[in-house]
């Protein structure tokens, strides 16, 4: 078997869009707008007899003051991990060219599962049982960074996602009652999801920093957005949505449903008094925002059949009218539009206890009712063990610059 670098992008393109472990993280798009920054990227093939056997989008970090790299292929190399041959070969020379490249380690959180969950996250007795990837690659050499429950690592090692193997009606009756309330309610407060376009990221990243700093994170920049959207957007890879607050169209709902209670002959007057205050507040809201106002927004990536929902921000006004439901209804609408089979919707948390701070964003991707994944996590080839070592615990704040680098 022989490596092959610069690997003709068509070939890439058409293997990492097919292939079972294909990734949007591991396109060359990706690689593009990550390039933008601090990391270089690569096109890296493995032949066997001329076919292409394994891939991956290798991407290359100097480190601050060691005069070294990191390489890292975000989601794992583009193979079969079942077959041994394949996983040693495509390691034993993407050894030896991080090694000629001053490299210290290569980076891997290859999207395999590890053991088989229900919907609720609870182990399945007897279910499948991947241990031995994560042996294979540690015989291999790799160093299994453990098992992690939170976002430990680079990449959410547990995810969750909705297979689209059914009509959309069908998908919708199988969500939870309340997500299909939720939905319903957005629909009848006069929420409208768009697409955005690239003027619009400035709304997306303010709002973004309003959630980040509610939740506890620092939130990406507006150039770091642009970028994304200047590179994925063109390529078909990207989707860029708002949910906007239509006070005008809330207002004229509102009005109706007071005209239809005050024409009953038993009027409820509780009821009658709530739609009149309502009306007021629309009726304010509606002088200072006559064209409506951007309440929440996402960003979502497509490779082959897979569409991920990569960002999300939510003002803390209006979260009552539940934005956030009907902007996934219409992603996963979209995806589904668009011939893909699933939608994920990323990093959930692998423990289940409600005391856990990341228990709320589990149970809102639970409320559309797909499938608890779990990966087999990060590990580490070791390229100059003196200077990862060096990196490991040398040298912590280099750690953290790169621990900051979220996908």
């Amino acid at each position: 078997m022989e490596l092959v670098t610069n690997l003709d992008r068509h070939i890439y393109k058409d293997w990492n869009e097919t292939h079972q472990y294909g990734q949007i993280l591991q396109s060359e798009e990706w690689g593009m707008f990550k390039s933008k920054g601090a990391w270089n990227y690569e096109l890296i093939g493995l032949k066997d007899q001329g076919k292409l056997v394994g891939a991956c989008m290798l991407l290359k970090r100097k480190l601050p003051l060691l005069n070294r790299y990191m390489f890292y292929a975000p989601r794992g190399f583009v193979l079969d991990y079942t077959n041994r041959k394949v996983v040693e070969e495509f390691t034993k020379h993407i050894s030896e060219y991080a090694k000629a490249h001053k490299g210290i380690m290569v980076k891997i959180d290859p999207c395999v599962m590890y053991r088989e969950h229900d919907a609720e996250g609870h182990l399945v007795e007897g279910g499948f049982n991947h241990a031995d990837i994560i042996h294979m690659l540690c015989d291999l050499g790799y160093q299994h960074k453990g098992i992690t429950l939170d976002f430990d690592g680079i990449q959410p090692r547990f995810v969750y996602r909705l297979p689209l193997d059914r009509s959309l009606d069908a998908l919708m009756k199988k969500f939870h009652h309340k997500t299909r309330y939720n939905i319903r309610l957005a629909e009848k407060k006069g929420v409208e999801i768009y697409e955005g376009s690239r003027d619009e990221l400035k709304l997306f990243e303010k709002i973004m920093r309003v959630t980040g700093e509610r939740d506890g994170f620092i939130p990406r920049s507006l150039d770091y957005f642009q970028s994304m959207y200047d590179v994925l957007y063109p390529a078909g890879k990207l989707k860029f949505y708002l949910a906007k607050y239509n006070v005008k169209k809330a207002l004229e709902i509102v009005g109706k449903q007071l005209e239809q209670e005050e024409s009953k002959e038993k009027k409820d007057e509780k009821r009658i008094d709530k739609l009149r205050k309502e009306e007021k507040e629309l009726n304010d809201l509606c002088q200072e925002h006559p064209n409506g106002l951007v309440v929440s927004g996402t960003i979502m990536l497509v490779n082959g059949k897979t569409a991920w929902y990569l960002y999300g921000a939510s003002d803390n006004a209006f979260r009552n009218i539940m934005p956030n439901y009907l902007i996934q209804w219409q992603m996963i609408q979209d995806a589904y539009e668009m011939g893909c089979t699933m939608y994920d919707f990323r990093g959930i948390s692998g423990d289940l206890s409600p005391d856990n701070p990341l228990h709320g964003l589990y149970r809102f991707k639970k409320g559309f009712t797909g499938e608890f994944v779990e990966y087999i996590g990060e590990f580490d080839l070791i390229i100059r063990p003196l200077s990862y070592k060096l990196f490991e615990h040398g040298v912590p704040f280099i750690k953290k610059i790169i621990r900051k680098v979220k996908w």
